[in-house]
């Protein structure tokens, strides 16, 4: 979220801007949900897990979770410029946790725009 908040002041789209605390939850007016959850035998396998173990946990080896952080500017939002209005991206990753670490499932796929633009009319 620090880095969202970040990328927002660059643009100059966060409410309050810099004068505003990074923790502050202003951004996610742009955000509409979660950046990330576990992953299992549903696609969202977090629904039965008590907060505390859900948001608070501790990641352990075997544990395959998300993280996708999302931007989506409605189209009907003064507050930011005319051009952006309904756009929205998200961009997830997959990563299972290993005993040497989190190995990132996803990291064969393209990341900037152009490369996933000549991807997806690849598959066409």
């Amino acid at each position: 979220t620090r880095v969202i908040a970040e990328g927002l002041d660059a643009w100059g789209l966060r409410p309050g801007g810099a004068a505003i605390p990074h923790e502050s939850d202003l951004y996610r007016r742009y955000t509409v949900c979660g950046t990330g959850h576990m992953l299992g035998l549903d696609c969202h396998d977090c629904a039965a897990a008590r907060s505390e173990t859900y948001l608070g946990g501790v990641l352990e080896e075997g544990h395959v979770l998300t993280v996708e952080p999302g931007l989506y500017f409605q189209p009907d939002d003064l507050t930011i410029p005319e051009e952006l209005r309904g756009i929205g991206v998200r961009i997830e990753d997959d990563f299972v946790i290993t005993a040497d670490g989190a190995l990132c499932l996803s990291s064969g796929l393209p990341r900037d725009a152009d490369a996933v633009e000549a991807w997806m009319a690849a598959s066409r």
